[in-house]
């Protein structure tokens, strides 16, 4: 029953069209002072900024990896591209090619029952997005796309397959620069829903879809290995 959920929850993210959330990296843990690696994609669609200023749209691609501190404490980290496009209200479309984004992050174990498989993980992520700048008549424009979400999810696990939920908070900026002229513009604050839910489809590969509901909809997949 719950890789039937995991798989259904992994169609309706390479299906979705709304997509506005950072991955919460779920609860595929490296043993302590061990990695896991994976391929990650991020699609956010039109997030407004300062409400009438105008809304951004952002894909991002990562190579990541996280790392176990402790038993209980794990680090997050990726590196990749991403671009941005923002749409302004007084009709300026812009868009900013692929650069260099990023991010962090990370996990605390605060709660584990192993004869129920049982979890209870705290997450904190961030996401920055610096793609290259845009041309308008002669005006340079420049944008970097931030993004941070803290997390508390519930996890029940069994032989292969894992299922999570919990409150999640988030917060994003647009830092937007065009000739010198800068602006700090700021999106909406929200609390929302996160369900997710990862499948090991070989001893040390897994590959994983959360969906977020309540204030936004939300989807995010992944894939990572075990070394």
């Amino acid at each position: 029953m719950g890789r039937i959920i995991v798989i259904t929850l992994l169609i309706l993210s390479l299906s979705s069209i709304n997509a506005m959330a950072i991955p919460s990296e779920g609860n595929f843990l490296p043993a302590s002072s061990k990695t896991i690696w994976g391929f990650q994609f991020n699609n956010i669609f039109s997030r407004g900024f300062n409400k009438a200023e105008g809304k951004g749209t952002t894909k991002q691609y990562f190579l990541k990896a996280s790392y176990a501190l402790t038993e209980r404490f794990f680090l997050d980290g990726k590196i990749g591209m991403g671009s941005i496009s923002f749409k302004r209200n007084d009709g300026t479309d812009l868009d900013f090619s692929s650069g260099f984004a990023g991010g962090y992050g990370l996990r605390y174990l605060v709660y584990q029952d192993e004869q129920r498989a049982l979890k209870s993980i705290v997450g904190f992520q961030h996401i920055s997005c610096h793609p290259f700048k845009d041309t308008i008549n002669d005006e340079i424009h420049r944008v970097i796309w931030d993004e941070w979400q803290g997390t508390w999810l519930f996890i029940k696990e069994w032989k292969k397959t894992a299922l999570y939920f919990g409150p999640q908070y988030s917060a994003a900026q647009l830092k937007y620069k065009v000739d010198g002229f800068r602006r700090r513009l700021k999106a909406e604050d929200s609390w929302g829903l996160m369900i997710g839910g990862n499948y090991r489809f070989m001893k040390k590969a897994s590959i994983s879809a959360e969906i977020r509901v309540i204030d936004e909809w939300a989807i995010n997949t992944g894939i990572c290995y075990k070394f």
